[in-house]
């Protein structure tokens, strides 16, 4: 409840309205506009010079601004306070530093030295650093070659390329600290982060002489975790794909650029039959390209079924349903001057330094957005059509940075401030202002090169066009950690690398077990991508088939593990794909070992990197290697990778992984049947989400929650009755357990049982 103003020295200390609380400096050079987003989150907006503050909704990266909670007011002759019941901002009256500190606690998590500057065009604001604090975050840069996940000592600038080979930004301004809090900087404007380098902790922003502000939210934890759930909660869940989409992936590039008769409907079908026939599962169709009319080059055609290659694309799509296949269709920014509707208004006021400049769109110009979608749902979209279409693969949108910056776009507003805003832009366009408005009816899918904070709720990226190498392969795994840890958990990568341009080749046998196989199966996303030798698996030597029907089945066994971990992502913004710090931020090696991560809430993976090494550090308590059973003593570093067979994957004690019977699509998975593998040696737990697969309905509770819990000290799995339904969830599973422990391992009979019943299984033999 808030107290009464209080009168310092004859003059109000503060101001307050129904949104936010106002203090000015000593000085009346600068306000400061502070404003509460819960009882653990807080926005500080300065303005300077009696400029306006900007309105909420000049970017949208924050999803909502309901100001929940209340608070306490105190002044002191130096300070104003402003307190929640978690969280406190105690606010130098004079210079305008904020301090945040954990409501009663005198020393501060973070401690602003001056408050927010100006000079020239650079808004910053300077923090004290601490010496034993650690930081991680920001997104990615170019190509996701990020060369740590710790990014303590370092300036980072997360911003949108001026090359077109700067591909694949992830930009979100966004970091966490190891003493349990975030900072997201709500701004577009060129960034720079200094995470204490040489001494230097600070934030900034450049406006170019255009009209920016520095505007930050601190975000109390008071672990990771809550960091990652509150800033998540701020900017958007992530949004769930369908469960087809973490099926494996494989595409036509391969058979594109060098072949004589590149991918068409007959090329496709033979590859899909003998890949079948061959045992391996497939969920998804990649079209690159060549599905479009005119021929399908990647510069010379335009969006829409190409008649000769796909005579019928209605019999096309019935032909992969039949067999549980999902379909993406791409778009590359240079063939949007010759697709239907396109104009040339639609570019950006100053083209001549960019790349196919006669496609050049600005995507702050409402018509060219809504002609975006249009165009994607008239030619292939439209239920009424009833053609292949479940997935959008867009291109080439990051290579617009030639444009100047201080050009004035569609919305009034300088290319300086909207860069690093383009990829929001065109997620918006796609999903919210299209997909989720249209009769469609299943779930978006949507992946970019490149993307902005808060489009996570729409869309996801690929790192664009990586290199087949190990150098590449260890920047992807930081990368997918840190695009993890940006709310964006459904990241992917081209697993095995794209090309090597100099080389004039892809991966080789070696890399693509290691990488396109292994790495590439324990991915949020699997998306073996390519030029030069084909990526599918019967196209490589007899050791990478075998490989691939390892890793394969691995994936589509462990499916309902990880799509439930997908829904804790969409849920709470915890990662599929998780830091070792995110657990274990406290130790040492869990900054350090950040080549090694754990997938879901139960599992280290450890990638064959060239020249990673071999140890593995074990966190405290027992492991087992999913391979073999084999048990290892935690809290040591653990010399365990082999060959590329033989990737380690390490079960925790206490972990619960529920499995399905292998089946070559999602779209087969016999859902009455689970099979639950129980590693014994501390209690565990695990919450097994289902639901249709497809649709949104989950968000509305039409999905079905079951916990599994094991009672180490009893030898018992419980199963509990399950929480809610979908249409056509069955009302019986067929049980089967496996036990392992350190001295072997052996199977439980399998039991029908009542979904909506608690059953308990005992282990002891």
């Amino acid at each position: 409840m808030l107290l009464s103003p209080v009168v310092a020295g004859g003059e109000p200390a503060y101001r307050q309205d129904d949104r936010a609380y106002y203090v000015d400096s000593g000085d009346g050079s600068r306000t400061l506009r502070i404003s509460w987003y819960g009882d653990a989150m807080l926005r500080l907006q300065t303005a300077h010079g009696g400029e306006p503050f900007l309105p909420d909704d000049h970017y949208e990266m924050i999803e909502t601004h309901d100001r929940a909670g209340d608070a306490d007011v105190a002044i002191t002759e130096r300070h104003v306070v402003i307190a929640s019941s978690q969280l406190e901002v105690v606010i130098d009256r004079e210079t305008l530093a904020a301090g945040f500190h954990p409501r009663g606690d005198p020393a501060p998590l973070l401690q602003e030295r001056a408050g927010a500057q100006r000079q020239g065009n650079l808004r910053i604001v300077r923090f004290e650093p601490r010496d034993a604090e650690r930081f991680t975050g920001l997104g990615h840069g170019y190509f996701a070659r990020a060369a740590s996940v710790e990014l303590t000592g370092n300036v980072i600038e997360r911003n949108y390329g001026s090359e077109p080979i700067e591909q694949a930004p992830l930009i979100v301004p966004f970091y966490l600290s190891s003493l349990g809090y975030g900072v997201f900087l709500n701004s577009t404007f060129p960034n720079r982060f200094a995470m204490n380098a040489g001494g230097d902790y600070s934030v900034a922003i450049d406006t170019h002489g255009f009209d920016g502000r520095m505007d930050y939210v601190f975000i109390a934890g008071p672990d990771l975790p809550a960091v990652l759930d509150r800033y998540t909660r701020l900017t958007g869940r992530p949004r769930l794909p369908m469960k087809s989409m973490f099926g494996l992936q494989l595409s036509d590039k391969g058979h594109d650029h060098d072949s004589a008769t590149p991918s068409d409907e007959r090329w496709w079908k033979n590859k899909i039959t003998a890949h079948r026939e061959a045992g391996l599962p497939l969920d998804h169709v990649v079209n690159d390209n060549r599905w479009r009319a005119a021929g399908g080059k990647r510069c010379e055609s335009r969006i829409e079924w190409d008649e000769e290659r796909y005579p019928d694309p209605a019999a096309w799509k019935r032909w992969l349903d039949e067999r549980g296949l999902v379909t993406t269709i791409d778009f590359n920014r240079c063939i949007a001057r010759y697709s239907e509707g396109w104009k040339p208004a639609f570019n950006l006021p100053a083209i001549d330094d960019i790349e196919f400049a006669d496609s050049a769109p600005d995507l702050t110009n409402a018509e060219f957005r809504a002609w975006f979608w249009r165009i994607f749902y008239e030619k292939s979209l439209d239920p009424s059509l009833a053609y292949p279409g479940d997935a959008l693969w867009i291109d080439e949108f990051d290579e617009q940075g030639a444009a100047p910056k201080d050009v004035v776009l569609a919305d009034g507003r300088s290319f300086a401030e909207m860069r690093n805003y383009w990829f929001f832009l065109i997620a918006k366009a796609l999903v919210a202002d299209g997909w989720d408005r249209s009769d469609i009816g299943k779930r978006p899918f949507v992946w970019v090169r490149g993307m902005t904070a808060g489009a996570q709720r729409y869309a996801t990226l690929w790192s664009g066009d990586i290199e087949p190498n190990d150098k590449d392969m260890a920047a992807q795994l930081r990368a997918m950690q840190l695009a993890g840890l940006a709310g964006f958990p459904f990241w992917g990568h081209d697993a095995g690398g794209f090309f090597d341009w100099d080389r004039g080749v892809g991966p080789d046998e070696s890399l693509y077990r290691r990488w396109a196989m292994a790495f590439g199966s324990f991915a949020p996303i699997w998306k073996p991508h390519g030029m030069g030798h084909s990526r599918w698996p019967l196209d490589r030597d007899a050791g990478s088939l075998a490989a691939a029907k390892t890793y394969a089945r691995l994936r589509y066994e462990l499916m309902p593990y990880l799509y439930s971990a997908a829904h804790e992502a969409a849920d709470t913004g915890m990662p599929i794909a998780r830091p070792m710090l995110l657990a274990y931020p406290d130790r040492d090696e869990a900054w350090q070992y950040d080549l090694q991560y754990l997938f879901g809430p139960h599992l280290i993976v450890a990638p064959l990197v060239g020249d990673a090494g071999n140890g593995v550090w074990l966190p405290e308590g027992g492991w087992y290697s999913i391979r073999d059973g084999r048990h290892y003593r935690g809290d040591r570093v653990v010399d365990l990778r082999g060959n590329a067979a033989a990737m380690p994957v390490l079960a925790r004690a206490g972990a619960i992984l529920p499995k399905r019977e292998y089946a070559r699509s999602t779209a087969f998975i016999d859902k009455t049947r689970l099979i639950v593998d129980v590693y014994t040696g501390a209690d565990g737990e695990f919450r097994l989400v289902e639901d249709d697969d497809r649709t949104e309905a989950y968000r509305d509770g039409e999905r079905r929650i079951t916990w599994l819990r094991y009672d180490d000290g009893e030898r018992v799995l419980t199963i509990e009755a399950a929480q809610g339904g979908y249409p056509g969830a069955p009302d019986f599973r067929e049980v089967s357990v496996n036990v392992v422990s350190p001295g072997g391992s052996r199977s439980i009979p399998s039991r029908r049982i009542p979904v909506d019943r608690a059953a308990r299984i005992g282990l002891a033999e």
